[in-house]
């Protein structure tokens, strides 16, 4: 009997200590949790630059004419853009037309326009990092877009908020190939 105890005792050490070194091995070979960001980087270029984009990002106008919107965002050398596209029928938006964003806490930032006067309903920005950071930290409930004709406004939900700060958390981090 007292054998049988030293065998068993001896035996469970030796699987301890096997079990210890895989777990050992396993902690040293692991790295930070990764995902797919889904980020596509085309060969063409931008005004000769390389660039990358996140999927779309669909927004309905709260209207009843059910207008909607695709907004995106990418990164050129190491800036962040929006891109909103209205689909709606001749919507005319100039450089420096204002585009608000309302936050849960109440606060409203204005960003303009740096896309050249257009009527296909496109409004692209491009980010600073203080915005950057202002735009994934807080939560949004409503994009305001004025254009000549009339303005639109794009409720933002919990599941639209956590898909652009992801978006954004993933361009940042995204370091661009050369092609």
């Amino acid at each position: 009997m007292n054998r049988f105890k030293t065998c068993f005792t001896i035996l469970c050490i030796a699987f301890g200590e096997i079990f210890l070194h895989a777990q050992i091995i396993a902690d040293s070979n692991s790295k930070a949790a990764q995902f797919d960001c889904k980020i596509t980087q085309n060969k063409e270029k931008l005004q000769n630059k390389n660039f990358i984009s996140t999927p779309d990002l669909r927004l309905r106008a709260n209207n009843e004419e059910l207008v909607y919107a695709v907004m995106q965002f990418g990164k050129r050398s190491h800036s962040i853009f929006m891109y909103i596209r209205i689909i709606d029928k001749n919507v005319c938006i100039k450089k420096d037309q204002i585009l608000e964003i309302q936050y849960t806490n109440g606060e409203t930032v204005s960003y303009k326009n740096d896309y050249s006067v257009n009527c296909d309903g496109i409004f692209v920005r491009k980010f600073d990092k203080k915005e950057v950071r202002k735009i994934s930290e807080n939560e949004m409930t409503v994009i305001k877009i004025y254009t000549y004709q009339k303005n639109y406004e794009f409720l933002v939900n919990g599941t639209l908020n956590y898909d652009i700060s992801n978006q954004i958390h993933c361009l940042t981090a995204y370091k661009m190939k050369s092609m």
